[in-house]
């Protein structure tokens, strides 16, 4: 998606030209490099199912499943743990 005005990528800080494609997630906007995995740094690509987790995003494999598990409430009604799919 396209960005629309200049801006700043939530994982790195460089300023994002209006011209370039983005990814958003949780209203936070990425360089398409830097849309990855903070665990392994795959890139997350359209089609992928990621975590969102206290600011951190997450493939399907690497979420942190202890605190999917363990006291935290369910993933859709907890705002600090979002599962979502890139589109």
């Amino acid at each position: 998606r396209l960005f629309g005005n200049s801006g700043a990528c939530s994982a790195c800080g460089q300023s994002i030209p209006a011209s370039e494609l983005v990814m958003r997630a949780q209203g936070n906007v990425y360089h398409l490099k830097c849309f990855t995995c903070a665990t392994c740094r795959n890139r997350l690509v359209p089609g992928d199912r990621f975590h969102y987790i206290n600011g951190s995003l997450f493939c399907e494999h690497d979420r942190p499943t202890s605190l999917i598990n363990g006291h935290l409430n369910p993933l859709q009604s907890n705002p600090l743990l979002s599962d979502q799919k890139v589109s």
